[in-house]
Protein backbone atom coordinates (compact mmCIF):
# COMPACT_ATOMS: atom_id res chain seq x y z
CA UNK A 1 0.00 0.00 0.00
CA UNK A 2 1.36 3.42 -0.94
CA UNK A 3 1.60 6.48 1.29
CA UNK A 4 -1.59 8.06 -0.06
CA UNK A 5 -3.60 4.93 0.72
CA UNK A 6 -2.23 4.84 4.26
CA UNK A 7 -3.28 8.45 4.86
CA UNK A 8 -6.80 7.77 3.59
CA UNK A 9 -7.21 4.84 5.98
CA UNK A 10 -5.80 6.88 8.90
CA UNK A 11 -8.32 9.67 8.21
CA UNK A 12 -11.12 7.10 7.99
CA UNK A 13 -10.18 5.64 11.35
CA UNK A 14 -10.06 9.10 12.90
CA UNK A 15 -13.54 9.87 11.50
CA UNK A 16 -14.84 6.69 13.14
CA UNK A 17 -13.44 7.41 16.63
CA UNK A 18 -13.61 11.23 16.56
CA UNK A 19 -16.68 11.59 18.81
CA UNK A 20 -15.20 9.27 21.43
CA UNK A 21 -11.74 10.87 21.40
CA UNK A 22 -12.64 14.05 23.29
CA UNK A 23 -10.41 14.69 26.32
CA UNK A 24 -13.31 15.97 28.47
CA UNK A 25 -15.16 12.64 28.35
CA UNK A 26 -15.19 10.36 31.33
CA UNK A 27 -14.32 6.66 30.89
CA UNK A 28 -17.98 5.70 31.25
CA UNK A 29 -19.06 8.20 28.61
CA UNK A 30 -16.25 7.10 26.29
CA UNK A 31 -17.26 3.46 26.69
CA UNK A 32 -20.89 4.21 25.88
CA UNK A 33 -19.87 6.13 22.74
CA UNK A 34 -17.54 3.29 21.72
CA UNK A 35 -20.42 0.79 21.94
CA UNK A 36 -22.59 3.08 19.78
CA UNK A 37 -19.80 3.43 17.20
CA UNK A 38 -19.37 -0.36 17.08
CA UNK A 39 -23.07 -0.81 16.42
CA UNK A 40 -23.05 1.42 13.32
CA UNK A 41 -21.82 0.67 9.77
CA UNK A 42 -19.08 2.89 8.34
CA UNK A 43 -18.12 3.56 4.73
CA UNK A 44 -14.55 2.48 3.98
CA UNK A 45 -12.34 4.44 1.49
CA UNK A 46 -12.66 1.55 -0.97
CA UNK A 47 -16.45 2.07 -1.01
CA UNK A 48 -17.44 -0.90 1.09
CA UNK A 49 -19.55 -0.78 4.27
CA UNK A 50 -17.81 -2.13 7.36
CA UNK A 51 -18.48 -2.62 11.09
CA UNK A 52 -15.76 -2.54 13.75
CA UNK A 53 -15.70 -4.32 17.09
CA UNK A 54 -15.47 -2.61 20.44
CA UNK A 55 -11.91 -3.87 20.88
CA UNK A 56 -10.83 -2.38 17.52
CA UNK A 57 -12.28 1.02 18.45
CA UNK A 58 -10.55 0.99 21.87
CA UNK A 59 -7.25 0.08 20.17
CA UNK A 60 -7.59 3.00 17.74
CA UNK A 61 -8.38 5.36 20.63
CA UNK A 62 -5.22 4.31 22.49
CA UNK A 63 -3.15 4.73 19.31
CA UNK A 64 -4.57 8.22 18.78
CA UNK A 65 -3.69 9.32 22.31
CA UNK A 66 -0.10 8.03 22.02
CA UNK A 67 0.87 8.89 18.43
CA UNK A 68 -1.78 11.01 16.80
CA UNK A 69 -2.81 10.53 13.18
CA UNK A 70 0.39 8.70 12.19
CA UNK A 71 -0.39 5.99 14.73
CA UNK A 72 -3.68 5.30 12.95
CA UNK A 73 -1.94 4.42 9.69
CA UNK A 74 -1.95 0.69 8.91
CA UNK A 75 1.42 -0.93 9.52
CA UNK A 76 2.69 -3.16 6.69
CA UNK A 77 2.91 -6.87 7.30
CA UNK A 78 6.35 -8.34 7.77
CA UNK A 79 5.52 -11.26 5.47
CA UNK A 80 3.93 -9.23 2.65
CA UNK A 81 4.56 -10.88 -0.71
CA UNK A 82 5.79 -14.09 0.86
CA UNK A 83 4.02 -17.39 0.33
CA UNK A 84 3.24 -18.32 3.89
CA UNK A 85 1.72 -21.77 3.32
CA UNK A 86 3.56 -24.22 1.06
CA UNK A 87 6.12 -21.79 -0.41
CA UNK A 88 7.52 -24.60 -2.55
CA UNK A 89 4.39 -24.49 -4.70
CA UNK A 90 5.00 -20.92 -5.86
CA UNK A 91 7.97 -21.91 -8.04
CA UNK A 92 5.83 -24.56 -9.68
CA UNK A 93 2.99 -22.07 -10.19
CA UNK A 94 5.42 -19.61 -11.81
CA UNK A 95 6.74 -22.36 -14.10
CA UNK A 96 3.19 -23.27 -15.13
CA UNK A 97 2.45 -19.63 -16.04
CA UNK A 98 5.69 -19.26 -18.01
CA UNK A 99 5.05 -22.55 -19.79
CA UNK A 100 1.71 -21.27 -21.06
CA UNK A 101 1.13 -17.52 -20.47
CA UNK A 102 -2.56 -17.87 -21.29
CA UNK A 103 -3.11 -20.32 -18.43
CA UNK A 104 -5.43 -18.77 -15.83
CA UNK A 105 -4.94 -18.74 -12.04
CA UNK A 106 -7.85 -21.17 -11.64
CA UNK A 107 -6.20 -23.64 -14.01
CA UNK A 108 -2.88 -23.35 -12.17
CA UNK A 109 -4.62 -23.96 -8.85
CA UNK A 110 -6.32 -27.02 -10.33
CA UNK A 111 -3.00 -28.41 -11.61
CA UNK A 112 -1.42 -27.93 -8.18
CA UNK A 113 -4.33 -29.69 -6.49
CA UNK A 114 -4.21 -32.71 -8.81
CA UNK A 115 -0.43 -32.99 -8.48
CA UNK A 116 -0.02 -32.50 -4.72
CA UNK A 117 -3.52 -32.74 -3.26
CA UNK A 118 -3.21 -29.23 -1.77
CA UNK A 119 -5.97 -26.68 -2.32
CA UNK A 120 -4.62 -23.22 -3.15
CA UNK A 121 -7.08 -20.39 -3.55
CA UNK A 122 -7.31 -18.89 -7.02
CA UNK A 123 -7.00 -15.40 -5.52
CA UNK A 124 -3.76 -16.40 -3.79
CA UNK A 125 -2.24 -17.73 -6.99
CA UNK A 126 -3.27 -14.62 -8.91
CA UNK A 127 -1.88 -12.27 -6.26
CA UNK A 128 1.47 -14.04 -5.94
CA UNK A 129 1.97 -14.17 -9.70
CA UNK A 130 1.10 -10.48 -10.03
CA UNK A 131 3.62 -9.53 -7.32
CA UNK A 132 6.27 -11.48 -9.22
CA UNK A 133 5.39 -9.72 -12.50
CA UNK A 134 4.01 -12.89 -14.07
CA UNK A 135 0.45 -11.76 -14.67
CA UNK A 136 -0.88 -12.34 -18.16
CA UNK A 137 -1.02 -8.67 -19.13
CA UNK A 138 2.71 -8.19 -18.43
CA UNK A 139 3.70 -11.36 -20.26
CA UNK A 140 1.61 -10.40 -23.30
CA UNK A 141 3.26 -6.96 -23.41
CA UNK A 142 6.79 -8.34 -23.48
CA UNK A 143 8.48 -8.12 -26.90
CA UNK A 144 8.72 -11.48 -28.62
CA UNK A 145 12.04 -12.60 -30.07
CA UNK A 146 11.79 -14.26 -33.45
CA UNK A 147 14.49 -16.35 -35.02
CA UNK A 148 16.53 -14.76 -37.79
CA UNK A 149 18.10 -16.49 -40.77
CA UNK A 150 21.44 -15.44 -42.15
CA UNK A 151 23.45 -17.03 -44.93
CA UNK A 152 26.66 -18.70 -43.81
CA UNK A 153 28.94 -17.17 -46.47
CA UNK A 154 28.96 -14.48 -49.15
CA UNK A 155 27.12 -15.21 -52.41
CA UNK A 156 25.20 -18.04 -50.79
CA UNK A 157 21.96 -16.09 -51.00
CA UNK A 158 21.05 -12.82 -52.63
CA UNK A 159 17.83 -10.96 -51.83
CA UNK A 160 16.18 -8.71 -54.39
CA UNK A 161 13.15 -6.46 -54.38
CA UNK A 162 11.71 -3.33 -55.99
CA UNK A 163 10.97 0.00 -54.31
CA UNK A 164 8.54 2.39 -55.96
CA UNK A 165 10.19 5.81 -55.92
CA UNK A 166 9.16 9.37 -56.76
CA UNK A 167 7.72 10.76 -59.95
CA UNK A 168 10.31 11.77 -62.54
CA UNK A 169 10.34 14.58 -63.60
CA UNK A 170 9.16 16.22 -60.37
CA UNK A 171 6.80 18.00 -59.76
CA UNK A 172 4.50 15.54 -61.44
CA UNK A 173 3.18 16.57 -64.79
CA UNK A 174 2.14 14.97 -68.04
CA UNK A 175 4.74 12.48 -69.11
CA UNK A 176 6.11 11.86 -65.59
CA UNK A 177 6.78 8.24 -64.65
CA UNK A 178 7.36 6.45 -61.37
CA UNK A 179 11.00 5.58 -60.74
CA UNK A 180 11.51 1.94 -59.75
CA UNK A 181 14.54 1.15 -57.63
CA UNK A 182 15.77 -2.44 -58.12
CA UNK A 183 18.14 -3.66 -55.38
CA UNK A 184 20.13 -6.84 -54.79
CA UNK A 185 21.61 -7.40 -51.30
CA UNK A 186 23.90 -10.19 -50.12
CA UNK A 187 22.22 -11.94 -47.17
CA UNK A 188 25.47 -12.74 -45.34
CA UNK A 189 27.38 -9.45 -45.49
CA UNK A 190 24.43 -7.10 -46.20
CA UNK A 191 26.51 -5.79 -49.08
CA UNK A 192 24.62 -3.97 -51.82
CA UNK A 193 25.51 -6.16 -54.78
CA UNK A 194 23.89 -3.70 -57.18
CA UNK A 195 21.09 -1.18 -57.40
CA UNK A 196 19.63 0.92 -60.15
CA UNK A 197 16.58 3.01 -61.02
CA UNK A 198 14.43 1.92 -63.93
CA UNK A 199 11.42 3.50 -65.59
CA UNK A 200 9.49 0.23 -65.81
CA UNK A 201 9.02 -2.69 -63.45
CA UNK A 202 9.42 -5.69 -65.73
CA UNK A 203 11.57 -8.75 -66.29
CA UNK A 204 13.94 -6.91 -68.64
CA UNK A 205 14.94 -4.48 -65.89
CA UNK A 206 15.45 -7.37 -63.45
CA UNK A 207 17.62 -9.22 -65.95
CA UNK A 208 19.76 -6.14 -66.65
CA UNK A 209 20.37 -5.55 -62.95
CA UNK A 210 21.11 -9.21 -62.27
CA UNK A 211 23.56 -9.33 -65.16
CA UNK A 212 25.37 -6.28 -63.80
CA UNK A 213 25.50 -7.75 -60.28
CA UNK A 214 26.86 -11.09 -61.49
CA UNK A 215 29.51 -9.29 -63.51
CA UNK A 216 30.64 -7.33 -60.45
CA UNK A 217 30.20 -9.84 -57.61
CA UNK A 218 30.02 -13.32 -59.12
CA UNK A 219 27.22 -15.85 -59.38
CA UNK A 220 25.16 -16.48 -56.21
CA UNK A 221 23.87 -19.89 -55.25
CA UNK A 222 20.31 -18.70 -54.61
CA UNK A 223 18.41 -15.55 -55.56
CA UNK A 224 15.57 -14.87 -53.11
CA UNK A 225 12.65 -12.79 -54.39
CA UNK A 226 8.90 -12.47 -54.05
CA UNK A 227 6.38 -13.49 -56.71
CA UNK A 228 6.20 -10.08 -58.34
CA UNK A 229 6.01 -9.69 -62.09
CA UNK A 230 9.74 -8.90 -62.58
CA UNK A 231 10.75 -12.16 -60.89
CA UNK A 232 8.03 -14.57 -62.09
CA UNK A 233 8.61 -15.08 -65.80
CA UNK A 234 9.74 -17.62 -68.33
CA UNK A 235 13.50 -17.30 -67.84
CA UNK A 236 13.46 -18.13 -64.12
CA UNK A 237 12.81 -21.76 -63.20
CA UNK A 238 12.05 -21.37 -59.52
CA UNK A 239 10.27 -23.02 -56.66
CA UNK A 240 8.97 -22.03 -53.21
CA UNK A 241 11.60 -21.16 -50.66
CA UNK A 242 12.09 -23.99 -48.13
CA UNK A 243 12.01 -23.16 -44.43
CA UNK A 244 13.66 -24.98 -41.63
CA UNK A 245 11.90 -28.25 -41.14
CA UNK A 246 10.95 -28.65 -44.80
CA UNK A 247 8.01 -26.22 -44.90
CA UNK A 248 7.58 -23.89 -47.85
CA UNK A 249 7.27 -20.14 -47.53
CA UNK A 250 4.31 -18.88 -49.55
CA UNK A 251 4.65 -15.73 -51.63
CA UNK A 252 8.41 -16.03 -52.15
CA UNK A 253 10.69 -17.57 -54.74
CA UNK A 254 14.17 -19.04 -54.57
CA UNK A 255 16.01 -19.36 -57.88
CA UNK A 256 18.89 -21.82 -57.82
CA UNK A 257 21.98 -20.86 -59.77
CA UNK A 258 22.75 -24.45 -60.79
CA UNK A 259 19.59 -24.84 -62.83
CA UNK A 260 18.00 -21.47 -63.35
CA UNK A 261 20.34 -18.78 -64.59
CA UNK A 262 19.85 -18.03 -68.31
CA UNK A 263 22.79 -19.54 -70.19
CA UNK A 264 24.48 -17.49 -72.93
CA UNK A 265 23.87 -18.66 -76.48
CA UNK A 266 26.75 -20.59 -78.03
CA UNK A 267 28.21 -19.06 -81.18
CA UNK A 268 30.40 -22.03 -82.12
CA UNK A 269 29.08 -24.18 -84.86
CA UNK A 270 27.63 -27.41 -83.61
CA UNK A 271 27.90 -30.69 -85.47
CA UNK A 272 25.34 -30.99 -88.19
CA UNK A 273 22.36 -33.12 -87.42
CA UNK A 274 21.20 -33.37 -91.00
CA UNK A 275 20.91 -36.83 -92.39
CA UNK A 276 20.89 -38.25 -95.86
CA UNK A 277 18.28 -40.40 -97.47
CA UNK A 278 20.04 -42.50 -100.05
CA UNK A 279 19.22 -44.90 -102.77
CA UNK A 280 20.25 -48.58 -102.51
CA UNK A 281 23.89 -49.14 -101.67
CA UNK A 282 26.36 -50.47 -104.16
CA UNK A 283 28.27 -53.69 -104.03
CA UNK A 284 30.93 -52.30 -101.68
CA UNK A 285 28.40 -51.02 -99.20
CA UNK A 286 28.93 -47.36 -100.15
CA UNK A 287 25.91 -45.25 -100.99
CA UNK A 288 25.32 -44.66 -104.63
CA UNK A 289 24.80 -41.32 -106.29
CA UNK A 290 21.55 -39.47 -105.99
CA UNK A 291 21.51 -39.03 -102.21
CA UNK A 292 19.32 -36.15 -101.09
CA UNK A 293 19.92 -34.46 -97.70
CA UNK A 294 17.12 -34.34 -95.14
CA UNK A 295 17.84 -31.72 -92.47
CA UNK A 296 16.96 -32.22 -88.85
CA UNK A 297 16.95 -36.04 -88.86
CA UNK A 298 19.73 -38.30 -87.57
CA UNK A 299 21.83 -40.03 -90.18
CA UNK A 300 20.36 -43.37 -91.20
CA UNK A 301 22.54 -46.43 -90.78
CA UNK A 302 20.37 -48.83 -92.78
CA UNK A 303 19.45 -49.03 -96.48
CA UNK A 304 16.16 -48.83 -98.24
CA UNK A 305 15.07 -52.00 -100.05
CA UNK A 306 15.80 -52.11 -103.76
CA UNK A 307 13.12 -50.84 -106.07
CA UNK A 308 11.16 -49.07 -103.28
CA UNK A 309 10.74 -45.37 -104.00
CA UNK A 310 11.01 -42.80 -101.26
CA UNK A 311 7.68 -42.16 -99.57
CA UNK A 312 6.50 -38.60 -100.12
CA UNK A 313 5.82 -36.51 -97.05
CA UNK A 314 2.16 -36.21 -96.18
CA UNK A 315 0.56 -33.06 -94.90
CA UNK A 316 -1.71 -32.94 -91.93
CA UNK A 317 -4.89 -32.92 -94.03
CA UNK A 318 -3.65 -35.95 -95.93
CA UNK A 319 -3.02 -37.82 -92.71
CA UNK A 320 -6.49 -37.00 -91.41
CA UNK A 321 -8.15 -38.06 -94.63
CA UNK A 322 -6.15 -41.31 -94.70
CA UNK A 323 -7.46 -42.22 -91.26
CA UNK A 324 -11.13 -41.82 -92.22
CA UNK A 325 -13.17 -44.82 -93.25
CA UNK A 326 -14.92 -44.71 -96.66
CA UNK A 327 -18.48 -43.53 -96.52
CA UNK A 328 -21.00 -46.29 -96.75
Amino acid sequence: MDHKGQEQIALHRWAVIAEAAGPQLTPAERGALARQIAARAHTHPDGSSRRYSRGTIDRWLRAWRTGGLDALKPSPRADTGVVRAHPELFAEAAALRLELPGRSAAQIASVLYHRHGITVAERTVRGQLRRAGLHREALAAEPKAYGRYEAARPNERWITDVLVGPWVPWPRREGSARARLFLIVDDHSRLLADGRFFAHENARACQDLLRRAITRRGVPEVLYADNGAPFSNAWSTAGPTPRKGGESRKGSTAISARRSWPKPSTTASSPSTSSTTCSPRGPGGSPTAGCTPRPGRPRSTGSRPAGRPARPARTGSARRSAGRSPAG
